[in-house]
């Protein structure tokens, strides 16, 4: 790791807490995005692809409740760790600064647990290698998710998480190809593994200040606890900007997480033997989506720079969503499974690069922004949580599938409001 420990873009070593204001370079763009596509595929491949296909070959016959549990231990790591590993990283006294060890040490540890896991042949050893993967993920990502409004400024913000957003819609079709072309579970995970170099290249070039000792803040305990409970009052627009984020994520999460299922219960895709009819109209939807999605992503995010305004771009995006799911819980058919994963794909591009820009204007204090990113991270998660539990009941009570998309589109425009009741961002 390189020991330059000059201000990063747009910081100066003694002040912490300002905005930053001077506009990073391309090559700092560059290595986040290569970085970011390091970081999201090991956050959200195994869990798509390689730990759900390992246990079912490892136990045929309770697969399913294997990886309940496998990945619901993973999930609440997470909603534990995050905001913990962002606190600490505030407060981490370090040569190389106070986000990059976080980066480095993710990077590296992220890596050695992704090929732990290759190497495992029951369903414990499994879990704990999902369970690694999940705790040095969140370490790298409290200083991914803390960089750009720790060097960022504000106007350049929408365009720079733009580009980031790039590796996160296009993270399961690169982590889809390299497994698919891997032979052998230590194969495959070596090779969503081998991305962490971009990481690590991306730790070693970012210049990161150093914080002095006499600024460190104590750790304590309570005021962790105090993370899960957020003060609406004394910060109206960061409690409304996480809400929009929970309810736009909720909204995509239950009208996409059942995709499999309905390609197989509605539209008669299933896997028999050799004919994996269901994994290939599956890897055709996710294409279609994620293309979508990498076709606006960059452009809204210039364009709210440009235009000095997320609100407006953050309802569209909603907006667009919402009319996704409404195409698809009206009429149920393999071309407009298509046509509303395009549609889908367009505004979820929309709100994924205005939302970071978005979120992190209405963070409470510049001291603290690791701790508060990894709480507003957390709304990413939780509701990816919170889809089987609801989606169950909606399938099984309410309607079917319909009801399901119609829930979709239902968070998707109430998320919408929300960014409405935002009063310091335009």
């Amino acid at each position: 790791m390189s020991t330059e420990t000059s201000p990063g873009p747009g910081t100066t070593s003694s002040s912490f807490d300002a905005e930053p204001t001077a506009k990073v370079r391309a090559p700092w763009i560059t290595g986040f995005v290569f970085a970011g596509l390091g970081w999201q595929v090991a956050s959200q491949v195994p869990s798509t692809f390689t730990v759900p296909q390992q246990i079912k070959d490892i136990d045929p016959a309770g697969h399913v409740a294997d990886f309940a549990w496998v990945n619901t231990i993973g999930t609440l790591s997470i909603l534990f760790l995050g905001p913990l590993f962002g606190m600490l990283s505030d407060r981490t006294v370090s040569r190389f600064g106070r986000r990059r060890p976080w980066i480095a040490f993710g990077g590296v540890a992220g890596a050695g647990a992704l090929v732990f896991s290759g190497t495992q042949n029951s369903v414990w050893g499994v879990g704990l290698g999902y369970l690694l993967q999940t705790v040095f993920v969140a370490a790298l990502a409290a200083g991914m998710v803390t960089i750009v409004p720790d060097q960022v400024p504000t106007g350049q913000r929408g365009i720079v998480l733009g580009w980031g957003g790039v590796p996160q819609a296009a993270a399961l079709i690169v982590g889809g190809v390299l497994v698919s072309l891997s032979k052998g579970y230590v194969g495959q995970y070596a090779a969503l593994a081998s991305l962490m170099v971009f990481v690590l290249l991306f730790a070693w070039r970012v210049g990161d200040p150093q914080l002095p000792r006499e600024r460190r803040e104590p750790f304590s305990f309570q005021a962790y606890l105090a993370n899960y409970r957020i003060q609406v009052r004394q910060y109206p627009d960061f409690g409304w900007a996480l809400a929009t984020r929970f309810l736009m994520v909720l909204g995509y999460g239950l009208g996409t997480l059942y995709t499999p299922y309905f390609l197989s219960d509605v539209l008669g895709f299933k896997n028999v033997g050799s004919d994996k009819s269901n994994d290939s109209h599956l890897l055709i939807v996710v294409a279609v989506n994620s293309v979508s999605t990498v076709a606006l992503v960059v452009i809204a995010g210039w364009l709210s720079d440009r235009w000095g305004r997320r609100k407006p771009l953050v309802a569209a995006g909603s907006a667009v969503m919402a009319v996704a799911a409404a195409m698809i819980a009206v009429h149920q058919t393999w071309g407009m499974m298509l046509a509303a994963g395009a549609v889908l794909g367009l505004g979820y591009g929309v709100y994924l690069s205005v939302d970071g820009a978005l979120v992190t204007q209405t963070l409470p204090s510049g001291a603290d922004r690791g701790r508060d990113m990894g709480f507003a991270n957390l709304m990413t998660i939780i509701p990816f949580a919170l889809v089987p539990p609801i989606a169950a009941l909606l399938i099984k009570f309410a309607g079917g599938y319909a009801a399901l998309f119609w829930a979709s589109a239902i968070a998707s425009v109430a998320g919408a409001v929300c960014i409405n009741r935002i009063r310091g961002v335009r």
